[in-house]
């Protein structure tokens, strides 16, 4: 049975997201007809809060939503 999951992840910009998703996509088990939408939000206020010295603060999260085998 299928199941629905979905990719949280924040970042800088949304294509250094989806570069990461779509090199990781067999890892998951994700093919590009499996996946359902993708969501931009602001970032957490805590993800940008825990951000240290030189790394830079996300400026947003993105949500992949896919059907997965598992």
């Amino acid at each position: 049975m299928r199941k629905l999951k979905c990719f949280q992840v924040h970042g800088l910009n949304v294509s250094e997201v989806l570069d990461e998703f779509n090199e990781r996509a067999e890892e998951f088990g994700v093919k590009e007809k499996d996946i359902i939408s993708v969501s931009t939000l602001p970032p957490d206020p805590r993800q940008v809060a825990a951000a240290r010295g030189g790394e830079k603060p996300p400026k947003l999260q993105v949500v992949i939503t896919y059907w997965a085998a598992e």
